[in-house]
């Protein structure tokens, strides 16, 4: 019998429902009839499932490997967590569609990484004390995740930060940048301030605005008492303790702390122009201490025509003191 392959319409019936799939055939030469190839009848019904599993919404293999090894779960670990047999997840890793409940469960736990936590110290009893605690250093780590984005959004609610205006300098508000913005300016400064830190981030965004017309990390900026700051920089500077970034140590005289980091600066971030504004700021105010920057940015008229804890909108970046 001779024979050729050629695409063709075939129709599977998926769960009831028939699926009709144009997928590569072999074809009786003679008869011009479908005939038998395991190979290439495998491959149309499988086309067949993955497109069941589109239309229906189901997670696919890949997402259910994915999330196993996200927490370091084996196929048997997961299965008893689930309390189904682990040989079910082995079919379902191999492409066989997993029932719609269990589907939506998993899709949960991938979208929602509290949803997983719960689920998990409610049935990690049903795991061995070894797999339960592979889990648990995984979520270690994620539960600081889920503390950093959870007041890095509300820094965002509060500032407005979500969509781009003139308070930001027209740009969505960068944390990564920010982060590494201050990890520079602490690394090229002797016996940093907090209060010396927040002038500095003030002219870097401020004078690469007045350049570009575009902030370089997106933070809103206020009028506080010693001068402008980031808006919120208490809850920024928790964050980055939090993420062991910077530290702190007081000063000889007691007054106030020094800001350390240990970390590296990533300038992967950052353009070439956002660099050179970096070392200006650095270098220009290297021997202000925070009396001096303060008084200097004092006289700014971003300062002077501003209110006490009001923003300062990126418009003053084009009067900025020489």
């Amino acid at each position: 019998m001779n024979s050729h392959i050629e695409k063709r319409n075939q129709t599977f019936k998926v769960r009831d429902t028939e699926i009709t799939v144009l997928a590569d055939a072999r074809v009786d030469d003679e008869t011009e009839e479908i005939i038998f190839d395991h190979q290439l009848d495998n491959q149309a019904i499988n086309q067949a499932f993955e497109q069941y599993r589109i239309k229906n919404g189901l997670i696919s293999s890949k997402e259910i490997i994915d999330f196993r090894k996200q927490y370091n779960l084996s196929q048997r670990s997961l299965a008893k967590l689930l309390s189904i047999g682990s040989a079910t997840i082995a079919r379902y890793e191999k492409g066989a569609l997993p029932s719609e409940s269990l589907s939506n469960l998993l899709k949960q736990f991938i979208v929602d990484d509290g949803v997983f936590i719960q689920f998990f110290n409610q049935n990690k009893n049903n795991l061995t004390n070894e797999d339960s605690q592979k889990v648990e250093s995984v979520l270690d780590g994620m539960k600081q995740k889920i503390k950093t984005d959870s007041v890095l959004k509300a820094y965002t609610l509060r500032n407005e930060n979500n969509t781009a205006t003139i308070n930001d300098g027209f740009k969505k508000f960068d944390f990564n940048k920010f982060k590494n913005m201050v990890i520079f300016l602490i690394s090229h400064g002797t016996s940093l301030s907090k209060t010396r830190l927040n002038k500095l981030l003030f002219y870097c965004d401020f004078i690469f605005f007045s350049e570009n017309a575009v902030s370089m990390s997106g933070a809103t900026y206020m009028h506080d008492h010693y001068g402008p700051v980031p808006s919120d920089f208490d809850l920024l500077y928790t964050v980055l303790r939090d993420q062991n970034v910077i530290d702190a140590r007081p000063f000889s005289d007691g007054h106030g702390e020094e800001l350390l980091t240990d970390e590296s600066f990533d300038d992967n971030y950052f353009s070439k122009q956002e660099l050179s504004t970096l070392k200006r700021v650095a270098k220009k105010f290297k021997d202000y201490n925070a009396k001096m920057i303060t008084e200097y940015s004092h006289k700014e008229k971003a300062y002077q025509e501003t209110e006490s804890k009001g923003i300062i909108s990126y418009k003053y970046a084009f009067e900025l003191n020489d």
